[in-house]
């Protein structure tokens, strides 16, 4: 063999060499990145049903504390329902910790402070916000028996007209109530044909199954809820456009002036509101049965947060529904916490 074939052998031999050196390499790097995603995909789904059961435990530790707030009040102060009272002040952003431990927060607005939260965003935290449901006008108070309440009809006309709602919406809205409260007491009574078929409403995002758009669904939700019974709106925690609309009479001065009169000193009766006009003993209230609690647990960059609806009879608080949703990241904190030591 002549020098420059053995020279071409030579080159063959270390190519091939060489290019199965490669392949070993890809082989290997091939399989360890898979196992490598395999145990990071193990890690994450248990991190995610670790912080899945963290939050479902959370959630249930937050909303038995809802519970106990207003079944407290009902010991010391059941009479009167305002938006002054302990139950009804927010919790925004309180450390998990201290949440955990007992402690009792309020809020802090200061520049310093918010700009301290805002770097430690990522600590998991818990919010709660209790509100009076009967402070809003009930969409169940349209009906009266089989029959729209004229009274109510007018009070929502009055309401649509003050958020400058289209009317026929809510013509749309109370004939479809009408309609789906007589078909289901006809399935009540054992008609077959109409069991299963129709449904009521249970919470307000259904009410587009009546015919209600989404948009006025949004304007009407600081203002209008859906409870299972007829229910009086409480003076004491009504907004300025619920006032307004509960008597034709009232102008928004005179809702003003009632919301004024209400921070200096809650009614403790109806009588103390000094409306001379008061239509029917039956609208109007100055305590509550039923109320809503927003809840949210961050936990990193995801939160879950929780609505329910409270019924409160005497002291016995019971939950009507409650409802979850979870966010891929936490909105940035706009108000912030001293905490302090509950006596």
């Amino acid at each position: 063999m002549t020098p420059g074939k053995m020279r071409q052998a030579k080159f063959r031999c270390t190519g091939s060499a060489l290019l199965a050196a490669l392949l070993t390499v890809a082989l290997v790097a091939t399989f360890a990145s898979r196992a490598f995603w395999q145990e990071w995909r193990s890690v994450e789904v248990e991190t995610a049903e670790r912080g899945r059961l963290q939050a479902n435990w959370l959630l249930e530790g937050a909303h038995d504390w809802a519970r106990a707030r207003l079944r407290d009040d009902a010991l010391h102060n059941g009479a009167v329902d305002d938006s002054g009272e302990a139950w009804a002040q927010p919790v925004v952003n309180m450390p998990l910790d201290d949440f955990l431990a007992g402690r009792t927060a309020t809020v802090d607005q200061s520049a310093a402070a918010a700009e301290a939260d805002a770097n430690v965003s990522a600590t998991p935290f818990v919010s709660q916000q209790l509100s009076d449901a009967q402070g809003k006008m009930n969409v169940l108070n349209l009906l009266d028996g089989q029959a729209l309440s004229p009274q109510w009809l007018q009070a929502f006309d009055k309401l649509f007209e003050v958020l400058k709602l289209a009317p026929d919406q809510l013509l749309t809205l109370s004939n479809n109530l009408r309609r789906v409260s007589t078909a289901r007491s006809v399935a009540d009574a054992g008609s077959v044909a109409s069991a299963g078929s129709v449904m009521m409403p249970q919470h307000m995002s259904q009410l587009v199954w009546l015919g209600l758009p989404p948009a006025t669904l949004d304007a009407l939700q600081a203002h209008v809820t859906l409870l299972p019974s007829r229910t009086p709106v409480n003076l004491n925690s009504a907004s300025v456009e619920v006032l307004q609309s509960l008597l034709p009479s009232f102008q928004r001065t005179d809702a003003e002036r009632v919301v004024t009169l209400r921070l200096s000193k809650p009614f403790k009766t109806v009588a103390d509101t000094g409306i001379t006009d008061l239509q029917s003993e039956g609208q109007y209230s100055v305590s509550s049965r039923f109320f809503e609690v927003h809840t949210e647990i961050g936990l990193g960059p995801a939160s879950v947060a929780e609505n329910a609806l409270l019924q409160r009879d005497g002291i016995n608080v019971r939950t009507l529904w409650r409802r979850r949703a979870v966010t891929a990241e936490k909105p940035p904190p706009t108000t912030t916490l001293a905490m302090k030591q509950s006596p």
